[in-house]
């Protein structure tokens, strides 16, 4: 029998999600990730492996980009068009991927096409409208966000790089702590997250059947 999540998390799913939440019809359970910032493990040697399996697979850079130099990117990804001005977008490339810019690659940068895989972080104590709880929601620390990794490369490491890059740059910016939101049934995402250090602070759910609401948040197992 296939877990749970190979059933829920498809496009035929998600259809029906959205058709029966146009109807007014709304069940959503979301785990609150978080992780410190700052955190370094007291195993000197078990933080190293840590720090090795984190890292991004041969010939994969992750860079930090800010909002406008992100920009070049919504022409491809539609996601980029809704990065905020008080986000940063870190985003991988893989340099085996294309042609790097410039004639004959001479400057060594890697194309615009090279990208593979991207998140948004958001600075500290940002509030977002988190569209499936139907609810505005504020956070400490930085935010995370819109995780992707193309799907020709993925099962490579990439989105884990991504993360723990992200938790970097938010130590960087003065966070304590960083956020995100993954839905109960994506236990893929929730893999990544927890394989960086990230715990389940709280769960948050939210039900709708017509005008009748109901929210609840929980303290994380």
């Amino acid at each position: 029998m296939p877990a749970l999540w190979r059933l829920t998390r498809t496009e035929t799913a998600r259809r029906v999600y959205d058709a029966l939440k146009a109807r007014g019809l709304t069940a959503t359970q979301m785990d609150e990730y978080v992780a410190d910032a700052d955190a370094v493990d007291a195993d000197a040697a078990d933080a190293d492996a840590a720090d090795a399996d984190r890292d991004p697979p041969a010939g994969v850079e992750i860079r930090a980009l800010d909002p406008a130099e992100a920009t070049r990117f919504e022409a491809r990804y539609d996601a980029f068009s809704e990065l905020r001005a008080d986000e940063t977008a870190v985003c991988a490339f893989d340099a085996g991927r294309g042609e790097r810019d410039g004639e004959d690659g001479e400057n060594g940068d890697v194309a615009d096409d090279d990208i593979v895989g991207y998140l948004f972080l958001g600075d500290p104590g940002l509030t977002y409208h988190v569209h499936p709880l139907e609810a505005d929601v504020t956070f400490p620390g930085g935010y995370v966000r819109r995780v992707f990794v193309a799907p020709e490369a993925r099962n490579r490491g990439i989105a884990t790089a991504l993360v723990s890059q992200a938790v970097a740059v938010a130590a960087e910016q003065g966070a304590e702590t960083v956020h995100a939101l993954v839905a109960r049934d994506n236990r893929p995402s929730q893999w990544t997250f927890e394989s960086v250090g990230f715990r389940v602070a709280r769960a948050r759910a939210y039900y709708r059947v017509g005008p009748w609401r109901r929210r609840r948040v929980e303290p994380g197992s």
